[in-house]
């Protein structure tokens, strides 16, 4: 029996002796059953809807990560405006991870692909580099909260693959790919540093992240009511199967087909949510950066 498909039938020959087709979804079902069958369609039911969520926690439809990770000030900036309370934790002085997200091509998803509850005792040994590389920074939410929406939104779909198979292998692999992919790292071999003043231009931006990586990656940015100016947020970084760095869009104006072969989370450069004409700022972890305002 093949569950592959979103939406197939599936004949089953030994029902009350008749053949018995049912249209199988992703969460449901139809059954075309004849009087004598009637009966029969409630386990029928149970055994279907049971293959279907066993197929879905351990989906494979997707081709690439994206590896995504947060500027705390930014997150702050946000999290205020959602009415969090928000708090840098002590220790935390760089760039933290958001997730590592399974990404099919084109896409944003799949997401919560299972029903693998968060058990917050299989990654205590990860706590000392979780608590600084990838903070919770909400202070009114509990400590685990942000670990348990992103394993169950995004850890659930990675399953499928052995080096992110079980809860404590994908907070692992997340946190290993810190120290290859360490953004504040990355942007300071350009010359792309914090400060109190400084703006940097969003594609400059990136083609300085190109030349860390060897392909395209994204920036993202926060607007911050308070100074009237943007900042950056989220560095977004697109990797295969063997967590080796992917292109999230093909380069603009490439018509020759050569990177045909690569997915990519964007079919092309997408819309940043950072100015093009004014830039962006980056503003220190532990200093305040300028309030234009603040002679008004």
């Amino acid at each position: 029996m093949d569950l592959s498909g979103s939406n197939q039938f599936v004949q089953f020959y030994r029902v009350a002796d008749k053949p018995l087709e049912c249209l199988v979804y992703s969460r449901s079902y139809h059954c075309l059953a004849g009087p004598s069958q009637e009966r029969l369609l409630d386990m029928v039911a149970v055994l279907l809807l049971g293959l279907c969520a066993a197929v879905s926690a351990y989906s494979d439809d997707w081709d690439i990560f994206t590896y995504t990770q947060e500027w705390p000030v930014a997150v702050c900036v946000k999290g205020k405006e959602e009415h969090h309370t928000c708090g840098i934790p002590p220790g935390v002085q760089g760039w933290g991870i958001h997730g590592l997200w399974p990404t099919k091509t084109g896409t944003e998803g799949p997401t919560s692909c299972g029903s693998q509850p968060f058990n917050e005792h299989a990654i205590t040994p990860l706590l000392p580099h979780l608590k600084i590389l990838w903070p919770n920074m909400y202070s009114d939410t509990s400590t685990t909260s942000f670990w348990e929406h992103e394993w169950s939104k995004h850890g659930t779909c990675a399953s499928s693959l052995n080096a992110t198979s079980t809860e404590f292998r994908y907070f692992s692999k997340a946190l290993d790919l810190y120290a290859r992919f360490n953004g504040q790292t990355m942007l300071g071999n350009q010359g792309i540093v914090p400060s109190t003043t400084a703006t940097y231009d969003i594609k400059a931006t990136e083609a300085a992240l190109k030349k860390e990586l060897g392909v395209n990656a994204l920036v993202q940015c926060a607007y911050d009511h308070n100074t009237r100016r943007q900042i950056v947020y989220e560095i977004e970084i697109c990797l295969n199967k063997n967590f080796e760095p992917v292109d999230c869009y093909p380069d603009e104006g490439n018509n020759s087909g050569k990177r045909s072969h690569h997915h990519h989370k964007y079919t092309s450069h997408p819309q940043s949510s950072c100015p093009e004409k004014e830039g962006f700022y980056y503003p220190p972890i532990d200093g305040q950066y300028s309030d234009p305002n603040a002679q008004l």
